[in-house]
């Protein structure tokens, strides 16, 4: 079943509406390898094949679930994500409980967010969670502009190679399932980082013989990172990557023509909600 209208509106513009501009300044392509929701098998598979090629990568946890079952997979335990930590990979924020961040006012955003920090602190000292990603995929305007306040970078799962001006509210990633990986997709990727001075956020679930639709082989990870070696990208987690692209916590927006859009779009962009929630806006419908 389809979401309301004014649900599936307000997604789209999350989607469309760049709130945290940057103009990437590195000096070459560079890579990421993402786990989302981190089934226990990208700890055993995944993590280890990142290690046998130098690559530490980012795990976005909801430590709510933390060694739960869910339908393809467990996820991983207490235990293993202090080895993640411990073994120099980043731990990330996919709040506390896996919410959907759009069924969440500020406050329960904000309590997912402290309750989540707060069980990664006490299962790993000194851990800094810096960065997020939108359970799901799922984005609305206003707890996007709320977390993008709060981390240094969102990201959600919508396709795409982050080159010159990003938006560091809604980063774009690159599927990395054994459904939807082809070797022509790799390449076309790789050749359009390389042309761009682009920035690939790879993201998967589990890494298994059998894995689920949202899932990769061990042998599908570690002939991507063969690939990618072999263009010399540099293999760097999301926290490491920022300042390669020239981010820090103090950066400012992107440059003047980049900052000057957002009034004007943000003004149209209520403009659409106010028409939504007086039932005018039929011809605004969208999928998310």
């Amino acid at each position: 079943m389809l979401p309301p209208l004014s649900t599936r509106v307000r997604r789209r513009i999350a989607r469309h509406l760049s709130t945290k501009p940057f103009i990437m300044r590195n000096d070459s392509p560079l890579v990421s390898f993402t786990f989302d929701d981190v089934p226990d098998t990208a700890y055993t598979n995944g993590a280890v094949v990142l290690e046998e090629y130098g690559i530490r990568g980012t795990f976005y946890i909801a430590s709510g679930t933390c060694g739960t079952l869910d339908t393809y997979w467990r996820v991983i335990d207490r235990e293993q994500v202090r080895g993640l930590y411990a073994r120099g990979h980043e731990i990330a924020c996919h709040t506390f409980s896996h919410a959907a961040v759009d069924d969440l006012d500020a406050h329960a955003m904000e309590e997912e967010c402290r309750r989540n920090l707060e069980t990664m602190q006490e299962l790993c000292p000194g851990v800094k969670m810096t960065n997020f990603c939108y359970p799901d995929g799922v984005v609305s305007l206003l707890r996007k502009l709320q977390l993008q306040k709060r981390f240094d970078t969102c990201r959600g799962i919508f396709e795409g190679v982050n080159a010159g001006i990003i938006d560091l509210g809604l980063l774009k990633v690159i599927e990395l399932y054994d459904r939807t990986l082809s070797d022509d997709k790799l390449r076309h990727v790789l050749r359009r980082a390389r042309d761009r001075n682009g920035w690939v956020i790879f993201y998967v679930h589990d890494v298994a013989q059998r894995p689920s639709h949202m899932g990769c082989t061990p042998s599908l990870l570690r002939s991507t990172i063969k690939a990618v070696q072999e263009q010399n990208f540099q293999c760097l987690s999301i926290r490491q990557a920022l300042p390669v692209i020239g981010y820090s916590a103090k950066s400012e927006v992107a440059g003047s023509k980049a900052s000057a859009r957002l009034p004007a779009v943000t003004r149209r962009a209520n403009v659409l909600l106010g028409e939504i929630s007086h039932g005018v806006s039929g011809r605004h419908a969208d999928q998310p």
